[in-house]
């Protein structure tokens, strides 16, 4: 079967000009307060209301959360956990 260069180029504009290999962007503020990070518990601190997640990336996610929610919490758990805004 012979392929046709033309063919191949043709495919590859129509792939540039629908985005599909667009170069990504950074998230709005709107968008990372929305992310959910899921992943494994790797730390919880109770003395300063924390628990830390690593993502599948490998990355760690550090979040607050209530004593309520930390008690039943433990090292090894699959969790998601929505990120909130930072306050400053």
């Amino acid at each position: 079967m012979r392929r046709s260069p033309g063919l191949a180029a043709m495919a590859l504009t129509v792939a540039l000009g629908l985005g599909m290999f667009a170069a990504p962007r950074a998230a709005t503020a709107a968008e990372q307060a929305s992310e959910v990070i899921a992943g494994e518990v790797t730390k919880i601190d109770l003395d300063r209301s924390r628990v830390t997640v690593r993502s599948s990336d490998g990355k760690p996610h550090e979040f607050e959360a209530s004593a309520e929610t930390l008690k039943d919490l433990k090292v090894g758990d699959q969790i998601e956990a929505k990120r909130r805004p930072e306050k400053n």
